[in-house]
């Protein structure tokens, strides 16, 4: 089975990360990394089943407010109804977030697969947020910003933000070097995978090694890669994932 074939059989909710829950110490974890405090206004953009966030952001932390972007009317109505108004500083706002003023927030999570929503959400973050506000990403900061603080893979950008003037100018910032080895691919799928804490014990390592492999892969054809040759381990494992997972990766090895 081809790759594309692969994800062909995933649900699009799924690659989309519409129906990916993140666990509640994610959150508490993120918080304490943007240091979140009783002055702070957060928005969560495009919340969907995440309103725990807002929950913990209100609850735990006492921001000044809690406040969740979502286009789903449906997803609107089923954060209400785990709401107390009289208790929770939340207002849950049925809006497209490209659309959306970000003016109040002073800490902003934005995790979105869709590039052409990224894209859009790069003038609101240049221009409609006020000096001083944390954007907080997962795995890559916005467009080409510098971040200003790593604790992979959640990343921080605050404004006024450093432009770099290549991908290479973020890997440098992100992990220390301008190329990625087969190593470090390894290190960033592990890190990424643990960060979360919601993959059963018996997938780690499959899902450890399918993603290391892409991460090098996708390294390589941005010229990012610090091998000159394939590395040994990333034949082995394309020669696992097609022999024991029916996983075909064969393609890539010609560049």
């Amino acid at each position: 089975m081809k790759i594309g074939d692969f994800i062909a059989t995933l649900p699009s909710s799924v690659i989309s990360g519409d129906d990916v829950v993140i666990p509640d110490n994610f959150f508490r974890k993120m918080f304490s990394f943007c240091e979140l405090n009783q002055n702070d206004v957060f928005y969560h953009l495009g919340v969907g089943k995440n309103f725990s966030s807002l929950l913990i952001a209100s609850r735990e932390y006492g921001v000044r407010k809690s406040v969740g972007i979502e286009i789903d009317p449906n997803t609107i109505s089923h954060i209400k109804s785990k709401i107390n108004p009289s208790v929770d500083q939340i207002d849950i706002i049925n809006e497209d977030v490209v659309k959306s003023s970000l003016a109040e927030a002073t800490v902003i999570f934005s995790w979105f697969t869709d590039e052409k929503i990224n894209e859009r959400l790069l003038d609101k973050f240049k221009y409609d947020v006020r000096d001083g506000t944390r954007i907080i990403s997962i795995w890559s900061p916005p467009g080409l910003f510098i971040p200003d603080k790593v604790d992979f893979p959640l990343i921080l950008c605050k404004k006024p933000f450093t432009f770099g003037v290549d991908i290479r100018d973020q890997l440098k910032k992100l992990y220390g070097t301008k190329c990625i080895d087969f190593t470090a691919s390894w290190l960033l799928s592990e890190k990424y995978i643990q960060s979360f804490g919601i993959v059963e014990s018996q997938y780690v390592r499959f899902l450890n090694i399918l993603q290391s492999v892409m991460i090098w892969f996708n390294a390589r054809d941005l010229d990012l890669v610090c091998e000159d040759e394939i590395p040994p381990p990333i034949k082995s494992y394309v020669g696992i994932l097609k022999y024991f997972f029916n996983i075909d990766l064969s393609d890539l090895l010609v560049k």
